[in-house]
């Protein structure tokens, strides 16, 4: 599993992590976050971010589950 960072716009995702090259052709899921806030970045302690992965991947868990297929 591969997680990065980046934007959409029109139908592509945009980002700066060159290590994508190398999943060429893999399923992707894409989470897109709602943020309101006005600074780019959001420090949270390694207790939220656990709280927050635990939430996606119980989300998309059939995502997750079809992507592993």
């Amino acid at each position: 599993m591969f997680a990065t960072t980046g934007y959409i716009q029109g139908n592509v995702v945009l980002t700066s992590d060159n290590s994508l090259e190398k999943f060429n052709g893999k399923k992707v899921i894409i989470t897109v976050l709602d943020e309101e806030k006005k600074s780019a970045y959001t420090f949270a302690s390694d207790d939220e971010v656990q709280k927050i992965s635990d939430a996606l991947i119980k989300q998309n868990l059939e995502a997750y589950r079809e992507l592993a297929k």
